[in-house]
C-alpha cells in the first residue's frame, strides 16, 4: 500500500466520512426519537385540523402533500440510481475482467472499492470475494440509510411549509366578514369572532415553532457536519477525477462520489432556504392586514408573530454560516478556488 497515493487517500477518506456520517445520523435518530414521534403527531393533528377549514384550505394543504410525495419519489430515485451505479460498475468491471482473462491468467481481479488490512491479500480467494460482497452491500446500506435521512428531511420541511401556508391564509382571512358598524351587539360579535380566529392563529403558530425546534434538534449537527467537510471533499474528488481523466482513465467512482457530495449539500441548503421563504409568508400576511380594524388586543400578537418570523432558523452554531443557498454557493466557490490552485500547482502524484 502506497501511503502517498493521493487518489487512494481521497477515495478512502470519502468512505470514512460516509461511514462517520451514517453513524452520526443513527446516533441522532436514536437520541431524538421523541422528535420523530412529535413529527408524526403533528402531521396527524394537521390532518385533523385541515378538515375543520374550508375547501380552499384543504386544496392548498393537500397540494403540499402531493408535492411532498413527488419530492420523496424524486430524491429516492436519485439516491438509488447513484448507489446502484456504483454497484453496477463494480460488477461490470469484474465481468469484463473475467471475459478478457482466461481462468489460468487472472493475477489481479479488480476491486473497485479500496480495502486494506495488515497481512491480508485482497486479490486472493476468499478475501477478494468477501471484500467484493461486503463493499457492494455496504454501498447499498449507506444509500438506504441516507434515503431515510433525506426523505424524513423533505417530509419535515414540507410539513412545516404547509403549516406556515395555512397560518398565512388564516391571517389573511382574520377580518373576513368583519365590517364597521355602530350596532353594539354586532360590534361585540365581531370582537368575539376576531378573538376566536386569533386564538387559533396563535395556537397554530406556537405548534409551528415547536415543530421547527424539533427539526433543528434532529438535523442541526448533521447540517453543520456537511458544511464543515463539503469544500475540501468536493475539491479533492474533482481534482483527482480531472487528473485521472488527463491520464486517460475513467474515474467513474470518484465522479459519482463528487456529484453525490454536491447534491447532498445542495439538497439540505435548498430545503432550509425553502423553509425560510415559507416562514416569511407569515410576516407578509401580517403586514398586509388592516391593523386599524383588528383592535388594540390583537395588534401585540401580530407584532410578536412578525418578530418571531424574522428570527433566523435555529440551525446556526458559532463559527458556521447559515444553512442556505447562499452558503452552498460560497462553499462551491471555495471548492472551485482550491481546485484551480491544485491544478496550477505542480503536484507529483
Amino acid at each position: 500500500m502506497d501511503t502517498r497515493d493521493l487518489f487512494l487517500m481521497t477515495e478512502s477518506m470519502t468512505y470514512v466520512l460516509m461511514l462517520l456520517y451514517k453513524v452520526l445520523t443513527l446516533i441522532f435518530t436514536k437520541i431524538n426519537i421523541r422528535e420523530y414521534i412529535h413529527l408524526i403527531r403533528a402531521m396527524e393533528d394537521d390532518f385533523k385540523y385541515i378538515y375543520t377549514k374550508g375547501e380552499n384550505y384543504r386544496k392548498v394543504f393537500f397540494a403540499y402533500q402531493v408535492g411532498t410525495w413527488k419530492a420523496c419519489i424524486t430524491t429516492n430515485m436519485c439516491l438509488i440510481a447513484m448507489s446502484t451505479s456504483l454497484v453496477t460498475f463494480a460488477i461490470i468491471s469484474l465481468m469484463v475482467y473475467l471475459v478478457e482473462h482466461p481462468p489460468g491468467d487472472r493475477p489481479e481481479r479488480p476491486l473497485v472499492f479500496p480495502y486494506w488490512a495488515p497481512g491480508v491479500d485482497y486479490k486472493a480467494t476468499p478475501a477478494y470475494e468477501i471484500a467484493f460482497f461486503h463493499s457492494n452491500i455496504g454501498c447499498l446500506a449507506c444509500a438506504y440509510n441516507y434515503i431515510f435521512v433525506l426523505q424524513t428531511n423533505v417530509v419535515w420541511v414540507r410539513q412545516i411549509a404547509a403549516k406556515a401556508e395555512m397560518i398565512g391564509m388564516c391571517i389573511k382571512d382574520l377580518l373576513e366578514g368583519i365590517h364597521p358598524t355602530n350596532d353594539e351587539h354586532q360590534k361585540q360579535y365581531y370582537i368575539r369572532l376576531v378573538n376566536f380566529r386569533m386564538k387559533e392563529i396563535v395556537f397554530q403558530h406556537h405548534e409551528l415553532n415547536k415543530l421547527i425546534e424539533s427539526y433543528a434538534k434532529v438535523y442541526k449537527k448533521c447540517l453543520i457536519f456537511e458544511q464543515f467537510i463539503s469544500s475540501p471533499l468536493v475539491c479533492m474528488l474533482a481534482y483527482c477525477s480531472s487528473v485521472k481523466i488527463d491520464q486517460g482513465d475513467a474515474p467513474v467512482v470518484m465522479m459519482v462520489l463528487c456529484v453525490a457530495a454536491i447534491l447532498v449539500l445542495f439538497t439540505s441548503n435548498y430545503l432550509c432556504t425553502y423553509l425560510r421563504t415559507k416562514l416569511t409568508l407569515i410576516f407578509d400576511a401580517c403586514w398586509e392586514l388592516r391593523f386599524w380594524d383588528v383592535g388594540p388586543c390583537i395588534k401585540p400578537y401580530l407584532i410578536l408573530i412578525m418578530m418571531r418570523c424574522l428570527r433566523p432558523l435555529p440551525l446556526q452554531a458559532p463559527g458556521f454560516q447559515e444553512v442556505s443557498i447562499k452558503t452552498f454557493s460560497g462553499k462551491m466557490g471555495s471548492a472551485y478556488s482550491l481546485f484551480n490552485m491544485l491544478r496550477q500547482t505542480d503536484v507529483h502524484l
